[in-house]
């Protein structure tokens, strides 16, 4: 929440009772809007924070997140700038992790690497970044439920179907049978995603079945007015897949 100051050191004020991880989480909060470049700033701001606070985590995090911003402006402007930058930031935050031994943060830095190798199109990298993402993963078992489903998202785009299919399926079962781990919204955001490319893997080869999982993400999408990207998403799957 931003505070207001009656005076002329409101950006000094702003920073004794804001610290980075704060700014970080606003950041947050203005992407899931579709605030994107409001986004962006947050981040450059919580970045330097956490550079002074020395907190190298902090700082790993926040490249993540400016990652999938900047995925989320190129899937909206199809400019090939963005992904460029967002390749660049899943990069570094694996080089900060690296260095400073945050084993912790390893599976989260694989899987946005596997996140920008889908913008360009190289699925079998994408795949065994994803693969590495799992492989290293520490977290809740519905966030692990998230990797598998993007893992099975790379392997239909390499023409595994029926192997894509297995993974997401397994990937959405495990993020709605352990929804208590995390917020509401987070599962809401990984459930209908699941479902989503579940609908696209399908749209040939199961018309009816691809049919059935766009309407339960459309139901999810629906219910929870925080969806505002899936919302946006969504709209544009139903213009290109199941009429």
């Amino acid at each position: 929440m931003l505070l207001i100051f009656p005076d002329f050191n409101t950006k000094k004020l702003y920073n004794m009772y804001v610290n980075a991880h704060s700014i970080h989480i606003e950041a947050e909060v203005e992407r899931e809007k579709d605030h994107l470049l409001e986004a962006l700033k947050l981040l450059e701001e919580a970045i330097v924070g956490y550079q002074k606070e020395a907190d190298y985590e902090g700082i790993a995090q926040a490249l993540q997140s400016r990652e999938l911003t900047y995925k989320h402006l190129f899937l909206v402007s199809k400019d090939e700038v963005f992904a460029i930058l967002a390749k660049k930031d899943a990069e570094a935050s694996l080089e900060v992790t690296r260095e400073n031994n945050l084993t912790s943060r390893l599976g989260s830095c694989y899987f946005r690497l596997g996140d920008v190798e889908i913008l360009f199109e190289n699925y079998e990298q994408a795949a065994e970044n994803y693969q590495k993402a799992l492989d290293n993963y520490s977290g809740t078992n519905s966030e692990k439920g998230n990797y598998k489903y993007h893992l099975g998202t790379a392997l239909g785009k390499l023409g595994k179907t029926e192997e894509a299919e297995k993974m997401m399926l397994q990937g959405l079962s495990e993020i709605q049978k352990n929804h208590s781990e995390v917020d509401a919204f987070l599962t809401h955001v990984w459930e209908s995603g699941c479902l989503m490319q579940l609908a696209e893997l399908l749209t040939e080869k199961n018309r009816e079945k691809a049919k059935e999982y766009l309407r339960q993400a459309q139901g999810i999408i629906e219910n929870d007015p925080k969806l505002i990207i899936r919302k946006r998403q969504l709209e544009e799957l139903k213009k290109t897949l199941v009429k």
